[in-house]
């Protein structure tokens, strides 16, 4: 809870900022945009990390495979940087570039994503 209040308190701080550097320089406000997006990220490392070891020693009890456990957190951060990405084009005026971020973080995930649907379909034929 208090990584989140002081993650806040810096990204409406730094907005604030940004709004009145944008005026004289946007290349400046886009840069702290950037800057911010990688402070809340590194505020948040802590309780990534916490969560990211509790799914692993779930997965270790229900013996789920680490290699889909791979994919999984692969994933996810393939989302988290498409998001950030995006978000970074679209204040820039970008929008046709984070368009094309989020196409390429949607295919990159769904290319990710393939081995588990070849367990799946092997489990799927196992069966029939």
């Amino acid at each position: 809870m208090t990584i989140l209040l002081k993650i806040a308190a810096v990204a409406v701080a730094g907005t604030v900022l940004g709004l009145v550097i944008k005026k004289n320089s946007p290349e400046m406000a886009l840069m702290l945009t950037i800057s911010l997006a990688l402070a809340a990220l590194y505020l948040a490392y802590d309780t990534i990390r916490t969560v990211a070891d509790f799914i692993r020693s779930l997965a270790e009890l229900t013996q789920i495979e680490p290699e889909a456990l791979t994919i999984v957190f692969k994933t996810v951060g393939i989302s988290v940087v498409t998001r950030l990405s995006a978000d970074v084009c679209r204040d820039a005026g970008q929008a046709s570039v984070a368009a094309g971020v989020e196409l390429t973080g949607a295919v990159t995930a769904l290319y990710i994503s393939l081995p588990l649907f070849k367990s799946v379909i092997s489990m799927i034929a196992s069966l029939v």
